[in-house]
Parts: C-alpha cells; sequence; structure tokens
C-alpha cells in the first residue's frame, strides 16, 4: 500500500488556485451580464420627466372634474429604437384624451424630429392610438425616456385605469409594437406584439386615490366670514364703477348742454 505523500506550499498553492478556478472566482473566469428588460408604462405625475429621463412613476392621480391634466408613457431600457405604437384604454365616462405630444423620446436622437402616427383628438372612444417613427432611421435611439405626453381631460366622477395591455377586437389584436432600426420587433414570442412589461396607471376624479371623496372646495371659513368679506368687496367695486360712470356722465352734460336733448 502507498503510503501518504507530502505536499509542499508550492503543491497546495495550485491546488487552492485550481478550487478557485472552478468555484468561478478565478481570473480566467466569465461572467455573463444579463441585459437589462425593455418596459413600458404610464407616468400619472409627470413632474421629473424629460424625453430622455425618468422620475419615479405615479401610479394614480386625483382631479377634479373638468380639470384637464397630463400623464406620460414611457420606455425603459430599449435600444436602437425607430418607430413604435401604443394603445392606451380608459372609461370615456371619466376622460377624454385631448393632445398628444410625441416629440418626446425619438426627437431627442440624430434626426430630431418625429413622425405623428397618433390618432386625431379629442377622443372620447375610449381607445386612443399614439406613437412615431423616426423621419430618418439611420440611428436609433436608445436609452430610457418618455414616449409621449398625453393631455386628458377629466368628465365626470369615478376611477379609471390606464391600460397598456393588448386590446382584443373582433378584427383581431391591438399591441403595442416597437420597431427597431434593423426593422426587428421588440418581441420575444413572434406575433410582432411587445409582450414585455406594461405598467398602468390610475385616474380618479373627485375622489382621492385612496377611494375618498375630495373635499368640496370653498372660499370661506367656518364662520362663513372669509365669504362675507368677499361679497361685500365685490358690491363695493360695483357701486364704485356706477359711481364713477355717473360723474363722467355729468360731467359730459355739464360741458355739452346740447347732447341729451
Amino acid at each position: 500500500m502507498r503510503g501518504l505523500q507530502y505536499v509542499g506550499p508550492a503543491t497546495l498553492a495550485g491546488l487552492v488556485f485550481l478550487l478557485a478556478l472552478l468555484l468561478g472566482g478565478g481570473a480566467n473566469s466569465v461572467t455573463t451580464a444579463r441585459a437589462a428588460e425593455t418596459s413600458i408604462g404610464i407616468d400619472a405625475v409627470p413632474t421629473g420627466n424629460s424625453a430622455t429621463s425618468i422620475g419615479s412613476r405615479d401610479v394614480c392621480v386625483q382631479v377634479r372634474s373638468g380639470d384637464s391634466f397630463d400623464v406620460d408613457i414611457l420606455i425603459e431600457n430599449v435600444a436602437d429604437l425607430a418607430a413604435w405604437e401604443a394603445y392606451v384604454s380608459f372609461d370615456p365616462a371619466v376622460v377624454h384624451v385631448v393632445e398628444r405630444d410625441v416629440q418626446m423620446f425619438l426627437a431627442s436622437g440624430l434626426s430630431g424630429e418625429t413622425l405623428d402616427f397618433s390618432e386625431s383628438v379629442p377622443d372620447d372612444e375610449g381607445r386612443f392610438r399614439v406613437g412615431g417613427g423616426l423621419v430618418s432611421e439611420v440611428t436609433g435611439v436608445s436609452g430610457s425616456g418618455v414616449l409621449a405626453r398625453l393631455t386628458l381631460q377629466a368628465q365626470d366622477s369615478g376611477r379609471t385605469e390606464l391600460s397598456l395591455a393588448t386590446i382584443q377586437t373582433d378584427a383581431g389584436d391591438l399591441g403595442n409594437t416597437f420597431t427597431l432600426v434593423d426593422g426587428s420587433q421588440v418581441d420575444s414570442n413572434g406575433d410582432s406584439y411587445f409582450d414585455g412589461p406594461a405598467l398602468n396607471a390610475q385616474v380618479a376624479v373627485d375622489e382621492t386615490c385612496a377611494g375618498e371623496a375630495l373635499p368640496p372646495i370653498t372660499i370661506a371659513g367656518s364662520d362663513g366670514g372669509v365669504a362675507i368679506w368677499i361679497f361685500l368687496l365685490i358690491a363695493a367695486t360695483i357701486v364704485g364703477v356706477a359711481a364713477i360712470g355717473g360723474v363722467a356722465l355729468i360731467s359730459l352734460r355739464r360741458s355739452n348742454p346740447g347732447a341729451g336733448s
């Protein structure tokens, strides 16, 4: 039987190095970084966003009936984007789309201008198509930013989801598409529609995002004193204007006695 052999320091160091390689910690080990996933979403409060940067995303905004307000359609982690199209669903009894601006993320590229593929506004059908494409597709636009800014108008009390989900119709699906400068689609299952994360938002009209009714707008304190002072101020203004007009008329008649005959 062969006895145990002496293992010197050099051999021991070699074994340690080999073990490190096997565990993936060696100098020649290869680490594969996972590419960031492209995602889209709606920001209900676009404060802090720009064409090429995104602030914190708000999932709900509370407004009052008749208010006009903006929401952003965002994209994150895209490479060489040349054209895009998205469908936003909403309850038309609660909000309408009254304006859109697609001169944002794509317009930040070398071409500096985006063709607008959107539907006309105002839109009160509950489904709005918005999109754009580069005028010159020499170089796509990469990164994250605001694809479009939509202006909505609150119609009546209630709550509505602003959804980017694929819409099923009798004529076929209506989905979001993102076309790269080489003509390929950002798509993983081959149907040409974007199937990555699509983050929705909500609009609460005449109620808080927590579902509570918004307090009525008042100009008076609990004792009504403010309202009384405002009423007196308005009344005094009207009386003053009438008095000035009367003095001016009397002066005119005195300077021209025959004017009233």
